[in-house]
């Protein structure tokens, strides 16, 4: 018998309730921040194991439930799917709340850092190191915090929804290659087989 891993709003709720459940001032993400970590741990050239990002999302919860893993599992393959066959789109809109936004900025980086590291201290053309840089300064954009966006808005001149509706384009533009730009680099590193 086939598993169905389609993510439904059952899912998504009980991830909701867990995740908030979780957060008593201890390092748990939001669904938002997981949404972004498992976007980045998908693109990842390294593989990474369910173990793995399971603990870092639940914060090493030894008392999580199946019913919860089994949810995870639902949103780390909805988001395989979209990485890897339909196309990704980012889960918000440019009109989301800026917490949203924020949110899943800081759980890409979060999920990324340690392979964005690496890659960017190999031996690969000028050409590929600036496009990791200006894709992972896109998706990681609204990671910033509102107010330094908003000052620097202020001091340039710039009206601050249009500049953060163009950004958003701008990272939803980007976020569907990024996989591909990944593996491009991880395959021209040296690092990794193809």
């Amino acid at each position: 018998m086939m598993m169905d891993f389609n993510f439904l709003p059952t899912h998504q709720s009980l991830l909701n309730d867990y995740l908030s459940s979780r957060s008593n001032g201890v390092e748990a993400m939001t669904l938002d921040t997981v949404q972004g970590f498992l976007f980045a741990v998908v693109c990842s050239p390294d593989g990474v194991e369910p173990e793995q990002w399971l603990s870092e999302v639940t914060g090493a919860d030894e008392s999580v439930t199946e019913d919860v893993v089994f949810a995870f599992l639902a949103l780390h393959h909805q988001i395989s799917e979209q990485v890897f066959t339909s196309g990704f789109t980012l889960p918000f809109e440019d009109v989301a709340p800026w917490s949203v936004m924020h949110q899943w900025s800081l759980g890409f980086l979060r999920g990324s850092q340690g392979y964005l590291s690496t890659l960017s201290q190999t031996d690969i053309s000028e050409e590929l190191k600036e496009a990791l840089i200006s894709t992972t300064e896109l998706l990681g954009f609204f990671s910033l915090e509102h107010d330094q966006v908003k000052t620097y808005c202020q001091s340039t001149g710039i009206e601050l929804t249009a500049f953060c509706k163009a950004q958003y384009e701008l990272a939803a533009q980007v976020a569907p290659a990024f996989a591909e730009l990944i593996e491009q680099i991880a395959v021209a590193s040296g690092l990794y087989e193809e």
